[in-house]
């Protein structure tokens, strides 16, 4: 690994994990590119920290500017904003509903909301997706332990993985290091390796080691878990058929960036030779034009140069740059600026441009359909790998039941249940017409009076029933009034 990749990867973690201790995990040709990679990672987050590199050239009299324009990192952080600001909804449903069914998986829901809430899940996504973007992948670990559970989002650098035959997770290893001791043998660093063993089942062993890959304690030998599957997901950033390491964002804007911030930094230093221009003399006293002061109001006391002919005349001046080439430069700029916000389909526009143009949620949606449409590709990833979490919560809530009464009073049941994730993208909603178009179909019998309550009044199951019979008893009583029953008597004369 170069001084450069090295340099950030202390500046990322602190230590960073032994050698070994991924090599006796995943080995052979495919352990030497993951390392390989790793390097290549490394250099990604150091572009989005502090800017792509270009080439400076110093001289001895002229330092050139060195300015990064960390382009790459706004407009990745933009669009995790996008993607995960608002958070996702998060629905499930009996796939049998009655009364009996309908409570069960209220207990699901309400268990899964103060898991997600302790563990700040929803906060955490924005940033885990800046991981993905960046790092190409990233892993999702659910912790059953006795204190609770621990919804962990780990970036690609704090992990490894394999898979089966059938593409399904079939051994992840995750590292932290757990202080920044310089000394490698005051380093401590955490493992804890899931796997699919023999028996079906999954096993997790735990351990701290040394900076050097040398073993201190072991935490868990090796135990079996009551899942018959690893409770975790890897989540992979675009990328291509059977491609297990995903795709950077960095990557793709590396070269704009670059060039982008070489010509800004040429233009800088044009400007500030422009702003101190050369002064050249010809035939002037040597003696009278050294050190020469050049603040306002200064006063020069200039000489011709005595050796030369007696008819000569010396004479002074400025070289100084006319920055003809600025409208090319600013057109070039604005190029790389285009391509860059195009290549992840971002809109380029600001609040003078939106001014008089948006006058409702649709036409924002016009606006942002590219990137609408670029998110909802990335979450249909998202999508499925979210849900297997939602699962394995539920799963471990049923399998660990003493765990799960530190969220809920009442125990989880066995029911046959739906998991929807749907994104929400922080755009402005047109609600007076979409209550309309909701209205409609309540008319139509194509939604019912249930849902359109609990969608827009947010009401609960039972509040939406008890509004329901209410309805239902004051149309009765109407009718009763305008055609009362009438009295029938048993007396028949």
């Amino acid at each position: 690994m170069d001084n450069f990749a090295t340099d950030i990867f202390k500046r990322i973690l602190k230590p960073w994990v032994p050698r070994n201790l991924i090599t006796e995990e995943i080995s052979g040709v495919y352990g030497n590119a993951l390392l390989a990679e790793f390097g290549e990672i490394i250099k990604y987050y150091n572009i989005y920290q502090w800017g792509a590199d270009f080439p400076v050239t110093s001289t001895e009299d002229f330092v050139p500017s060195d300015m990064h324009y960390k382009k790459i990192r706004g407009l990745i952080d933009k669009e995790s904003r996008f993607m995960f600001a608002k958070s996702p909804d998060i629905n499930l449903k009996a796939v049998t509903p009655n009364e009996t069914n309908d409570a069960k998986v209220d207990t699901y829901r309400k268990y899964i909301s103060e898991v997600l809430k302790e563990n700040h899940f929803n906060a955490t996504l924005v940033k885990s997706a800046r991981d993905c973007l960046i790092g190409k992948r990233i892993a999702i670990v659910c912790n059953f332990n006795d204190a609770g559970i621990v919804v962990s989002f780990i970036p690609s650098l704090e992990f490894v993985y394999e898979v089966d035959k059938y593409n399904r997770l079939a051994k992840i290893i995750t590292f932290y290091s757990m202080n920044d001791a310089n000394n490698a043998a005051d380093q401590r660093i955490y493992k804890k390796k899931y796997y699919m063993a023999e028996d079906n089942l999954c096993h997790v062993t735990e351990a701290i080691y040394d900076g050097a890959g040398s073993l201190v304690e072991v935490i868990i030998e090796d135990a079996a878990t009551k899942f018959e599957y690893i409770p975790a997901v890897v989540i992979l950033n675009d990328g291509l058929l059977n491609d297990n390491s995903g795709e950077s964002e960095v990557a793709n804007l590396f070269d704009y960036e670059q060039y982008y911030s070489k010509l800004s930094n040429k233009d800088i230093d044009a400007e500030r030779q422009s702003m101190s221009p050369i002064r050249w003399v010809r035939d002037m006293s040597p003696e009278s034009t050294k050190d020469l002061p050049i603040a306002p109001g200064s006063f020069w006391d200039l000489s011709s140069d005595k050796s030369t002919d007696d008819s000569t005349t010396g004479d002074l001046g400025i070289l100084e740059s006319q920055m003809s080439y600025s409208q090319s430069l600013d057109t070039t700029l604005n190029r790389i600026n285009d391509t860059m916000y195009e290549t992840i389909d971002m809109p380029q526009i600001s609040a003078d441009d939106l001014k008089g143009i948006v006058t409702s949620g649709k036409t924002l949606k016009a606006i942002y359909w590219g990137l609408i449409v670029r998110c909802d590709e990335k979450m249909m990833s998202w999508k499925y790998e979210l849900e297997l979490i939602i699962k394995c919560l539920i799963d471990g809530a049923l399998l660990y039941p003493d765990i799960a009464k530190l969220y809920v009073d009442t125990p989880l049941q066995q029911v046959d249940y739906t998991i929807d994730i749907v994104n929400q993208y922080p755009l402005p909603e047109d609600e007076n017409e979409e209550k309309t178009l909701d209205l409609e179909e309540v008319s139509n019998q194509t939604m019912s009076k249930k849902a359109y309550m609990k969608k827009w009044r947010n009401l609960t199951d039972q509040e939406a029933d008890d509004e329901i019979k209410q309805i239902a008893l004051e149309r009765q009583m109407l009718d009763d009034s305008f055609f009362p029953t009438p009295n029938i008597s048993n007396n028949d004369n």
